[in-house]
């Protein structure tokens, strides 16, 4: 099984270690058998979105989230339909903002309907999410400038932090197979139900009866658990 990864705009949207979401995602469909090649695209490259397996695009500064939005428009009826089709982004950070409908009043992507609004101050915190696609929570750190309204789908629930805007009751964006999140640290490395289910719905557009062969990743198992202990008694 070939599987090919796009790590999109690399180089300028590539806050907080994001690059290890990329890393231990390879490492793990390997573990699965697959072979796997990763490519890096940014401004200006040119690439069609329907030669990958997965993209993924990290977060960046707002001057960098400004410059790629600007490039990424030109790809716009690619990606919603790469959307429509179940195959899988992950969009982290601010990076998953370029998909909705405005960024302040200046448009974006479109292919939500959710609007972003900037704030003068930034807002950050560790954070505990819930979501009814994992048993248990998903634990990170939330560093973002941003409120998100009108957000009719949802990723998770939050127990503990901050949310998309000011009730502070949801953050995330999930559709099909696409999953956007603030959720920074890289979210990958420290939440293994959530990397597991980016590994299989991957190989499952590869072969839709794909199961998931058991491999134990004791260290990454017990440093979620530790993260999460932590956080629970605050």
């Amino acid at each position: 099984m070939n599987i090919k990864l796009l790590h999109l705009y690399y180089n300028i949207m590539n806050l907080y270690g994001d690059y290890g979401n990329i890393i231990v995602l390879k490492k793990h469909l390997e573990d699965q058998g697959a072979n796997v090649t990763i490519d890096k695209k940014s401004i200006y490259d040119e690439f069609s979105v329907n030669e990958y397996d997965f993209i993924y695009i990290g977060s960046g500064t707002e001057n960098s989230l400004d410059r790629v939005l600007k490039d990424l428009l030109s790809k716009k009826e690619e990606l919603s339909k790469y959307i429509d089709d179940k195959k899988v982004i992950l969009a982290t950070g601010n990076a998953f903002e370029m998909f909705g409908k405005k960024i302040d009043e200046d448009e974006a992507l479109g292919i939500f309907d959710f609007e972003v609004k900037r704030d003068k101050d930034r807002t950050t915190s560790d954070v505990i999410y819930e979501s009814e696609l994992f048993k248990r929570p998903v634990v990170g750190f939330v560093n973002k400038g941003t409120k998100i309204y009108h957000n009719m789908n949802p990723f998770f629930k939050v127990k503990f932090g901050i949310g998309e805007n000011e009730n502070n009751d949801y953050e995330g964006v999930k559709y099909k197979n696409f999953y956007g999140t603030h959720v920074s640290g890289p979210v990958l490395a420290r939440n293994p139900e959530f990397l597991q289910k980016i590994v299989l719905e991957i190989c499952k557009t590869k072969k839709a009866n794909f199961k998931l062969k058991k491999v134990e990743y004791e260290n990454e198992e017990e440093g979620y658990e530790l993260v999460l202990e932590e956080l629970q008694k605050r």
